[in-house]
């Protein structure tokens, strides 16, 4: 019997398959233990145990801690394909809860309770970035779940395991709570506290309600991407910041995200006047003013930070007694105006950027309920004149 198969016991055997050499020219070998009740029978395993290896079918097994694999994919994987801001977050989660929790665990000894174990902790006892006592949120568990499979899976696609745990898992499930959006009186009512408000910050409110765009899309906007004449604007990129980093330009979200809409006739006057007083701002400031083009910009003509209208929007509704509603409740309250007033699901997913029809249809299903209840009821006030025509006749 070959070197290979190696008989250990009564019916046990070592199977051991060469697969090259490492970068120092030390050989690197396969093992796996098996029961077999003949040498003959131990050999027609060992065939298909090295048909498996040399047809990659059999995973590493090797000793790496999750810890050790999560620092590998990071920089492999997540510093070369994700944006800078998702890098954060992927980064933040893996250091401040997945590694705590599992890092000492050899990843090809991960299992499916494990992972229970780990989302049952974040449930009870999981710690919030800002320090506060209340809970983690469904959401962020649930997050910090797909970032841990999303690891896992590469790991299986590397061959670092031959399973990935978490799909053994029932997913969090995350309540969706809806998003508190102002009635329609309310938007009026905002619309007149607007009116005493800093030029700048009217025209960021306005504009965002206008086009439905994304705060990063609105931030990134420059004065070449606003065409006056034809009323429309452009969107090819997104700012984001990041601490340390400042505020930068990326890609906007998918392809779709690439597209012009058309403006109001009001929000251009608006972004006219805006430029009348920027250009003001900018010989007063002189050579202070760093100029780049951007329309919503910092005192010296730099960038906004997208965490800046933000606040302001939260402190505004804040001083004029309107309920409180996070500046992306601005697009949300957009597409759900439009669609209350008629405009096709069509015209709507295109000007919010969506991929698909389907994730506009999915996200304003409440907003098209109610048209659908409108369009029943207009129905039936037209049968029933109908019916009563017929019967005075």
């Amino acid at each position: 019997m070959p070197a290979k198969i190696e008989k250990r016991g009564e019916n046990t055997y070592l199977l051991t398959v060469a697969t090259g050499y490492d970068e120092h020219g030390k050989q690197l070998f396969r093992r796996k233990r098996i029961k077999a009740s003949s040498d003959r029978e131990a050999s027609r395993q060992y065939n298909l145990f090295a048909a498996e290896v040399q047809t990659g079918q059999v995973a590493y097994t090797g000793k790496c801690k999750m810890t050790d694999f999560a620092r590998r994919w990071y920089k492999t994987y997540c510093e070369k394909e994700l944006a800078p801001k998702t890098q954060q977050s992927y980064k933040n989660h893996l250091e401040k809860r997945i590694l705590p929790a599992l890092g000492h665990i050899d990843i090809n000894k991960l299992r499916p309770l494990h992972v229970m174990q780990f989302l049952d902790n974040l449930q009870k006892q999981g710690k919030r970035y800002d320090r506060r006592e209340a809970a983690l949120s469904d959401e962020t568990i649930r997050y910090s779940f797909r970032v841990l499979s999303s690891m896992l899976q590469d790991a299986v696609q590397w061959q670092v395991i031959a399973n990935n745990p978490c799909q053994r898992v029932k997913p969090p499930t995350a309540s969706h709570t809806k998003m508190s959006l102002l009635s329609e009186d309310q938007v009026m009512a905002m619309l007149a506290a607007l009116e005493s408000e800093p030029l700048k910050y009217r025209t960021i409110i306005l504009l965002a309600l206008d086009s439905g765009l994304r705060l990063g899309e609105l931030m990134a906007l420059k004065w070449n991407d606003v065409d006056m004449e034809s009323g429309t604007v452009q969107v090819t990129k997104s700012n984001q910041a990041i601490h340390g980093r400042g505020v930068f330009t990326k890609a906007p979200k998918n392809q779709s995200s690439f597209r012009r809409l058309a403006l109001s006739r009001s929000t251009l006057l608006l972004l006219r006047q805006h430029q009348m007083q920027q250009a003001q701002e900018k010989t007063l400031l002189d050579d202070k003013w760093k100029e780049s083009g951007w329309i919503f910009t910092q005192w010296n003509g730099l960038a906004m930070y997208p965490t800046t209208p933000s606040q302001w929007f939260r402190r505004f509704l804040a001083r004029h007694g309107l309920p409180h509603m996070p500046f992306h409740g601005l697009r949300h309250l957009s597409a759900t105006l439009l669609i209350a007033h008629g405009i096709p699901l069509k015209n709507v997913s295109s000007r919010l950027g969506h991929a698909d029809i389907r994730t506009t249809a999915n996200i304003y299903s409440e907003a098209l309920q109610s048209v659908d209840q409108q369009a029943a009821e207009t129905m039936d006030a037209l049968l029933q004149n109908r019916h009563e025509e017929k019967t005075e006749g």
